[in-house]
């Protein structure tokens, strides 16, 4: 395998950087968890969730230390999770409470994982468990102030792809044109693309009449004849999630009645597989908080629009999976926060694995 500063070359090759585990992602929304054991599989592990008498949800390994049989069609018996197969009886901290052959029980532990429930999700530490890292700034999803809608839908392809495209605010004029009003002007507005605090941050400037038709509709009237801005970019905080800030400005600078419409608009994409992932989304607005109809049409507006994330990456896993003739791949100008994005990728990989390729992932 070649080294891993090789791989971040191509797109073919960039796509099979091992998966890095000592990060946060999401495993679910917090009503799939319930005290009826469900199975995941996250970063080519298979893992058991189930919600514990305090409301705490657990997570395992989901496979029984004795036989591999999968604990997720076990029962709960209080908070201790029971094998189907022999009845061995699981703690929710993965130690074993009881073995019914025999009087003795067992040393032996399943691997455990901390998981954190934030607004509608729950979020999950896939490393070591003894060294829990810090966990990303997305208050939002849990601040009164703001309003939040999400959905999810399962990818055919490598989530490495969709990460790179969430960086890249170049393919919003095409692959998006019928969906949200941008054109090419929007790729000459005024753009920032850098690296802060080891992560990708880039955004795009909008003061054009098209800026306008993204004014709040309780506020449409009160912004006429007033400059209008609106920002597009974001910041990736893991491997897999991408939390974009979409602000809607309203006033110039000294105008006592200068108002911004905040916009943190989320992405989720947890790996399950080299070429299958999770993605869930959300958008969360400090804005038409009692606007019904607003949030009902902007839900299945804005979920045809990754939709067509969706679609434009399982097309490309499709031709990188099977396509067999070489080419030489070309960088534009655009590519810029997508490459960074590799970079930083890069030293997420390095960071856990080293400079050179791991023959095995980590345990």
């Amino acid at each position: 395998m070649q080294p891993y500063a090789e791989m971040i070359k191509s797109v073919k090759d960039y796509i099979r950087l091992p998966f890095v585990y000592e990060h946060w992602y999401v495993a679910g929304t917090g009503d799939e968890f319930t005290n009826k054991p469900v199975s995941k599989t996250l970063l080519n592990r298979s893992l058991v969730f189930y919600r514990t008498s305090g409301g705490d949800v657990a997570a395992m390994q989901n496979r029984c230390l004795h036989r591999s049989f999968p604990l997720s069609e076990g029962f709960l018996e209080g908070d201790n999770l029971v094998c189907r197969y022999h009845g061995i009886r699981y703690t929710p901290d993965g130690n074993i409470a009881r073995i019914p052959c025999q009087s003795q029980t067992s040393d032996k532990k399943l691997r455990t994982y901390p998981t954190k429930e934030l607004g509608p999700y729950v979020f999950i530490w896939m490393g070591d468990p003894d060294n829990v890292g810090p966990f990303p700034e997305m208050g939002h999803l849990a601040d009164p102030n703001y309003r939040t809608i999400h959905d999810f839908m399962t990818l055919e392809g490598n989530y490495l792809l969709l990460m790179e495209n969430l960086n890249d605010l170049t393919h919003f004029a095409y692959l998006h044109k019928e969906t949200f009003p941008f054109d090419d002007a929007f790729m000459d507005l005024p753009t920032e693309v850098k690296v802060i605090d080891g992560r990708v941050w880039c955004e795009r400037v909008d003061t054009t009449e098209t800026a306008r038709s993204f004014v709040p509709p309780s506020f449409i009237q009160a912004s006429e004849g007033k400059y209008v801005e609106r920002r597009d970019g974001g910041m990736t905080l893991t491997p897999g999630i991408f939390l974009g800030n979409a602000p809607i400005i309203v006033g110039e600078e000294g105008d006592p009645d200068r108002r911004a419409f905040n916009q943190r608009i989320a992405h989720y994409v947890t790996p399950e597989t080299e070429t299958t992932s999770h993605y869930w989304w959300s958008m969360s607005l400090d804005f038409e908080q009692d606007n019904d109809p607003f949030f009902e049409v902007m839900k299945p507006h804005l979920g045809k629009g990754f939709d067509e994330d969706k679609w434009a990456i399982q097309h490309m896993q499709k031709l990188l999976d099977n396509d067999k003739i070489e080419f030489d791949e070309m960088i534009i100008a655009g590519d810029q926060a997508g490459l960074l994005f590799r970079r930083v990728m890069l030293k997420w990989v390095q960071a856990e694995y080293g400079d050179a390729p791991a023959e095995l992932e980590p345990a």
